[in-house]
């Protein structure tokens, strides 16, 4: 293998090139890093990368956006992104992307949170509830109007903290953001000493009754200002996990997904005797499955699920585990299953919910393609380095080293040479400029995976 050669230019490093847009930072070899891009990369770059002073971390910054633009033009002078399984990959980046923007219009931008709905949540959040909790397998035996239940203490949730009192006994203290939304409207709406009407979930009924209320009465307006973003952030969080449940279920009902018992099982069967192998379950090489692979060759083509609009190979499967692993359990074979089904089902929630972002033509929003382009460039660069490593660890027979230099270049020599080839266009002004953040861009995760998985 040979690395095909730039034509060589001259390199640029400018102040305020007056070619740039406002918003460009860097141009390389006609690849245009913006403002946005810089923030995107620094926000989700590792801690160690971040530390040190301002100017030299966004120079690291900016030197390691470059760096990957260049290995990905190498790589697409080699051709890598055209071998199949790589298309495959950067097909899958796309529909991701898709799927983010799928849920930025529909989720995100649907959510409003106002003033006055922080107020509220810091009202709420100066309390702490004193809450007995009864439950019973019967309507029968509640009737609060005239009968006393026995308080026996039944924690509301595993977060719940409780407290022994002489009058009450043990009691559930609640405070704000410890139950879901309902619950929590409920148990707020209680009058001090009243018993709650009857709640039935997962088969059973429960009671609940106020029997104390601790409030912090030294609330000042420049303490709520302080907090108020706190309860921005929880609120919309709140409010976006419960539309977006109710989106996956509009999209995802109509679907009627069908999996395929027998072969789930030998799917499941399969991998439960390949635990035994210590590390049979662990991912190598970005997420690849360590199983043999000839354990499953003769089941690729099984159909291990159908849903109205297309259906799951065994192959399929594999691809998407590769690309989004999943946990899977060693500790028993329902567990196992349990996890194969979970995974079923968000693997054919990602193929309809990408279907329905390219039908509403997101994959030519401007976001989607830089969002794509940005992890495209993310695993094409890592190929690149791939490449450059298989070729060090084995040269081609009959190659000398010496007479054939090119093809085992080390990581760091080969940036040298792309670089010495490249024109590069940096605007300096604008780099000292950018606000960032060490919180990360909200709007670029994934709610599959936040929300959902």
């Amino acid at each position: 293998m040979c690395f095909k050669l730039f034509p060589l230019v001259f390199v640029f490093l400018t102040i305020a090139c007056e070619q740039q847009s406002s918003n460009e930072l860097a141009i390389v070899n006609g690849r245009v890093v913006t403002g946005s891009d810089f923030v995107f990369a620094y926000e989700t770059s590792p801690s160690a990368m971040l530390s040190g002073p301002r100017d030299q971390v966004y120079h690291r910054v900016l030197n390691s956006i470059i760096d990957k633009i260049l290995l990905t033009q190498a790589a697409e002078e080699q051709g890598l992104d055209d071998q199949p399984q790589t298309a495959s990959e950067l097909k899958s980046l796309e529909a991701a992307a898709i799927r983010r923007e799928l849920f930025r219009r529909h989720v995100r931008l649907q959510v409003k949170v106002t003033d006055q709905d922080c107020r509220a949540a810091y009202q709420k959040a100066q309390q702490t509830l004193w809450i007995q909790h009864a439950v019973f397998d019967s309507t029968h035996w509640v009737n609060p109007g005239r009968w006393d239940p026995k308080w026996e203490l039944v924690a509301i949730n595993s977060s719940c903290k409780t407290r022994n009192t002489k009058q009450y006994g043990l009691v559930n203290l609640i405070t704000w953001n410890d139950l879901d939304q309902q619950l929590e409207d409920l148990l707020y709406s209680l009058s001090l000493g009243e018993v709650s009407q009857p709640l039935r979930s997962k088969g059973v009924i429960h009671l609940f009754r106020l029997v104390n209320s601790e409030t912090n009465n030294m609330t000042s307006e420049n303490s709520y200002v302080a907090e108020r973003e706190h309860f921005q952030t929880a609120i919309r969080k709140r409010a976006e996990h419960a539309l977006a449940f109710e989106y996956v279920q509009e999209i995802m009902q109509p679907q009627h997904l069908l999996i395929h018992r027998d072969v789930l099982e030998q799917l499941t069967g399969i991998l439960w005797q390949r635990r035994l192998v210590a590390d049979s379950l662990e991912q190598q090489r970005g997420g690849e499955v360590s199983f043999a692979d000839a354990d499953l060759d003769d089941l690729d083509d099984l159909e291990l699920a159908s849903f109205k609009t297309g259906r799951l190979l065994i192959k399929d499967f594999r691809f998407e585990f590769k690309m989004n692993p999943l946990e899977l359990s060693r500790s028993s074979v329902p567990a196992l299953r349990q996890n194969l089904i979970n995974a079923i089902g968000i693997y054919v929630r990602n193929i309809v919910f990408a279907a329905q972002g390219n039908g509403e033509q997101l994959g030519t929003v401007p976001a989607v393609i830089d969002d794509n382009q940005y992890w495209r460039e993310q695993l094409l660069a890592a190929k690149m380095e791939a490449s450059i490593q298989q070729v060090a660890a084995s040269p081609p027979a009959g190659v000398s080293k010496v007479s054939k230099r090119q093809p085992d270049l080390k990581l760091s020599e080969l940036l040298v040479q792309l670089r010495g080839q490249a024109a590069i266009d940096i605007n300096e002004n604008l780099l000292q400029t950018i606000r960032t953040s060490d919180t990360g861009l909200p709007h670029k995760i994934d709610f599959f995976a936040s929300y959902l998985n």
